[in-house]
């Protein structure tokens, strides 16, 4: 039997296929929008996916084809469950809530007339959000009652595009280091503002609803911790000069052994509600040492920024100095996968 990865050049795809290979893994390339997928399939008994939230067809049908593999017996990565809340705010401030897990108190606005009476008791400043969008984008600081009745108005009425050029190359532009990187970005900016992508066409404008968040000041940084089975890792990213949001800075200093336990067990225990092989948070602290769960997300950059970490830690909190392999260890859970299904059929 094989493991089938879905054929595209984002995400983890490239290391998945570089793994199988270095260690022998009986792998094939499929399209799972092919007419033929399901055919495609044959002596697969697994399935790799990097579903984007960028990609309109991912967003459309990923969960459900995942879903429905699944139910047929396919070990699948994602999971489902670590796929229902993707890129989906409205959806984390939920489950955060439901469960009792320690976030920012999140008031979900449905209407433009609820959110004008909300906005007369409320406190500045505050936090507004959409469901979708990553690397800090769609995501605003209110100072005031009228900059907050300004995003309020636009979200009931023409919305908020999904495809943010200006945030998506900014954040790029923090990253980069050197003249040459920054020009090569500019020039890119430049051609994208002439000749947007082809699937920014499809992703529509967010509207209809505004998510309102409290401010909660932080101590300049903010925490990604990424879980892959039972190992998990840390790295801290630094805020973006003048602003108050950590994403996409480019600003990264790596915990290892110093990693807060708080933030590990916190980590492990939102992994075992959700009952998934992995799953990336972020964490912030506030002035008084406080940590809440902000996000979370089942991917992340695959330009892995993690991978300069000197090591990882278990659910026994022991820091075991190691090379992070985030990829290949999500290959290794399949692999269990594949074998714990397998015996369950014998």
């Amino acid at each position: 039997m094989q493991i089938a990865i879905h054929k595209n050049n984002a995400g983890f795809t490239k290391r998945w296929i570089s793994y199988c290979e270095k260690e022998k893994i009986p792998f094939k390339l499929v399209d799972a929008y092919s007419p033929g997928f399901l055919e495609d399939l044959e002596g697969c008994d697994a399935f790799m996916w990097h579903l984007s939230h960028e990609n309109h067809k991912d967003v459309l049908a990923g969960y459900s084809i995942m879903k429905s593999l699944e139910e047929k017996g396919i070990a699948v990565y994602p999971t489902p469950n670590q796929l229902w809340h993707f890129d989906d705010k409205l959806a984390q401030s939920y489950f955060f809530k439901y469960h009792g897990i320690p976030s920012p108190d999140t008031r979900v606005i449905f209407s433009l007339e609820e959110g004008r009476l909300f906005l007369k008791e409320a406190s500045f400043p505050m936090i507004a959000k959409l469901k979708r969008g990553s690397a800090s984008s769609n995501v605003f600081l209110l100072n005031n009652i009228q900059q907050a009745r300004q995003i309020l108005k636009k979200s009931f009425r023409q919305g908020y595009p999904l495809y943010n050029l200006k945030s998506k190359y900014g954040d790029r532009l923090n990253k980069a280091k050197g003249f040459k990187e920054k020009l090569e970005l500019l020039l890119k900016y430049v051609y994208r503002m002439v000749k947007p992508p082809e699937y920014s066409r499809y992703l529509g404008r967010e509207k209809g609803y505004l998510l309102l968040q409290e401010f909660i000041p932080n101590q300049g940084f903010d925490i990604r911790v990424v879980v892959v089975g039972d190992r998990l890792v840390a790295l801290k990213r630094l805020t973006r000069t003048n602003d108050f949001r950590a994403s996409g800075s480019g600003k990264l200093e790596y915990p290892n052994e110093n990693l807060k336990e708080a933030y590990r067990k916190l980590a492990f225990q939102v992994v075992d509600l959700l009952n998934v092989p992995a799953m990336g948070f972020d964490f912030m602290e506030d002035k008084d040492g406080k940590i809440y769960l902000i996000e979370m997300s089942y991917g992340f950059p695959s330009e892995n920024f993690l991978d300069e970490a000197s090591g990882y830690w278990t659910r026994q909190n022991q820091f075991v100095e190691s090379k992070i392999q985030l990829q290949e260890w999500m290959l290794d859970w399949v692999n269990n996968k594949r074998n714990l299904i397998k015996n369950r059929t014998v």
